[in-house]
């Protein structure tokens, strides 16, 4: 659960009830030739559909470049108090966010892509990703800003696995349910990532809903996820390799 990305996206949905887009005229890292074909195969809000997501929606494109790493590293899930599994971050990261607008609560679909300078770091940071989510299980604990004066605890289930897709693909897989204890709001959080990693990208897809009241993630919304972490996956291979 990262309060910080749904929060800025959902304050700038409320802002307009019109699909958004944007594609950056310059990454530092990245030509604009090179941006505007990243924005040609990324997630889009047709391909959000398949997860539920209506006409009411709000889409966000961005791009990120640093010498040191992107600001956001792969992630994979929350344990408990401040801890959290990432991984190695990429030069640069191109990133794509669908959210739903037809409800109350947090009902989203992101793609991240993180590009690293070659093959052999991009295989390297996979391979960490590949150990560190064995520890995305179990139940946790995680911080919650207030979770003192309110007098409530979070608590977060969590599984992992690998799969393949029908022509083979493999990727990782995490599920997170994260459940406060305040019966007066039933608020709850499930997510749904998936991992894959072709040439010197790492691509990340995760499904998320989240406020009062929301219902777990169902099996079709999960199969429609696999799904769209292989077509996604093979459209930018298509493009990029």
């Amino acid at each position: 659960m990262r309060p910080a990305r749904t929060l800025t996206l959902a304050v700038a949905a409320s802002a307009t009830a019109l699909t958004l887009s944007a594609v950056p005229a310059h990454a530092a890292s990245l030509s604009p030739a090179m941006v505007a074909d990243a924005y040609s195969v990324m997630l889009n809000g047709t391909q959000a559909k398949l997860v539920g997501i209506g006409k009411q929606r709000a889409s966000n494109f961005g791009v990120s470049s640093s010498a040191t790493g992107t600001p956001d590293a792969p992630w994979l899930c929350d344990l408990t108090g401040d801890a959290e599994i990432k991984g190695k971050a990429a030069e640069n990261l191109v990133s794509s966010e669908v959210l739903s607008l037809s409800s109350k609560n947090v009902f989203m679909i992101s793609q991240e892509i993180h590009w690293y300078a070659n093959e052999k770091q991009a295989k390297m940071a996979y391979d960490g990703l590949v150990s560190k989510i064995k520890g995305c299980e179990g139940q946790h604990t995680p911080s919650c800003s207030g979770q003192e004066e309110a007098d409530v605890t979070i608590t977060t289930s969590l599984t992992n696995g690998e799969k393949k897709a029908k022509d083979g693909d493999a990727f990782l897989w995490v599920n997170s349910e994260t459940i406060l204890s305040d019966p007066a709001t039933n608020f709850a959080d499930h997510e749904y990532t998936t991992v894959r990693l072709f040439g010197n990208f790492i691509q990340i897809v995760e499904l998320e809903t989240d406020g009062n009241n929301v219902q777990p993630l169902t099996k079709k919304q999960i199969a429609a996820t696999d799904l769209l972490t292989d077509s996604l996956g093979d459209a930018w291979q298509a493009k990029f390799m």
